[in-house]
């Protein structure tokens, strides 16, 4: 719920304050997408609603890193080694603060959520797997202009919330995929899988847009046949470059290797015509199935967004921490 003082007009006051909320989110929202901002003369600017624009731009979406391969191996593969009856448990922790500045103006939202997921193998073949996918706890909580709302779904729950309500009908849901040999999704049945972070409120609760589709992956292996003859040291870097003049440069390292286990370090340089990301972090990866077993990351983003033709500086930093275990 969100907690305000005690009136007489409680209800027009809380409706009030959810529209200025909307306003602010709204507003963040529309950062490092695509913005037209030039320091000699104001260009006129026809914007997107908050909710086309693409995910991957937004300010409000936490940076995560996809490990690859050295080009000059991408064509090594291991085939997933799960059994039917295996299952893991992965929690995603993401602390996020937003600031937006203007002159004397500021506006700040962070947030603070916890998802865990569990992934039971209920079927394994020559060709691929059954896989269900289940969210079993959602923890979150926001905090903007000087308010807060909190939620944990192992608590009753606020029903006149709407982002509390968005968050109950994902726990418990659960998504049937089938998985190839190479994890690649073959099918996807069932809804609970496909949550899309798309509105303004609900992109700011901090949760991972983490959709399960045909043609994607499963999200808790990683390809890692590579890995295997790689020595501690070995370096490698991927660059790519994007329409508009945007590029990434992600930095990999094996920071270090057991019987085990082994630890990738990376880091990431992504530059954007008017935002700048750098964001380091670790995969460790389970050597017998190539199940990333911890991933964490630290990002910052900092860039300029305009809204009706009024510029102001925007930064955001994240702290991801995921972890995945065996528990059948």
């Amino acid at each position: 719920m969100i907690y305000e003082p005690k009136t007489n007009h409680k209800k027009d006051k809380m409706r009030t304050y959810i529209k200025k909320l909307k306003a602010v989110l709204t507003l963040s929202l529309v950062a490092a997408a695509g913005m037209c901002f030039a320091q000699t003369a104001p260009l006129k600017l026809e914007m997107k609603r908050a909710t086309e624009l693409p995910a991957g731009a937004l300010l409000s979406t936490t940076l995560v890193t996809p490990l690859t391969t050295p080009a000059a191996v991408a064509d090594e593969h291991r085939l997933l080694a799960f059994k039917k009856g295996d299952g893991y448990q992965k929690t995603t922790l993401v602390n996020s603060n937003t600031i937006l500045a203007r002159y004397d103006q500021k506006f700040t939202i962070s947030s603070n959520s916890s998802v865990t997921k569990n992934y039971n193998v209920t079927d394994a073949t020559k060709s691929g797997f059954e896989v269900a996918v289940t969210t079993k706890r959602i923890a979150d909580t926001l905090f903007a202009m000087g308010k807060s709302m909190a939620y944990n779904s192992d608590q009753p729950s606020d029903t006149s919330s709407y982002i509390q309500k968005r968050f109950t009908a994902m726990v418990g849901q659960t998504t049937n995929v089938t998985l190839g040999t190479r994890d690649t999704i073959f099918a996807v049945k069932g809804g609970g899988g496909n949550q899309a972070v798309n509105d303004t409120l609900f992109a700011f609760s901090g949760l991972q847009n983490d959709p399960l589709v045909k043609g994607g992956s499963l999200g808790l292996t990683v390809d890692y046949a590579a890995l295997q003859t790689m020595k501690k040291g070995y370096t490698w870097v991927d660059t790519s470059t994007y329409s508009g003049g945007n590029n990434i440069k992600n930095t990999f390292w094996i920071e270090s290797k057991t019987d085990k286990t082994t630890t990738v370090a990376f880091e990431s340089a992504l530059r954007q015509q008017y935002s700048n990301s750098n964001t380091n972090g670790v995969y460790v990866i389970d050597n017998a199935t190539g199940v990333v077993l911890i991933r964490q990351m630290r990002s910052v983003t900092t860039g300029y967004q305009i809204l009706n033709n009024v510029v102001y500086a925007a930064s955001r930093s994240t702290a991801f921490t995921e972890s995945c275990y065996k528990i059948q």
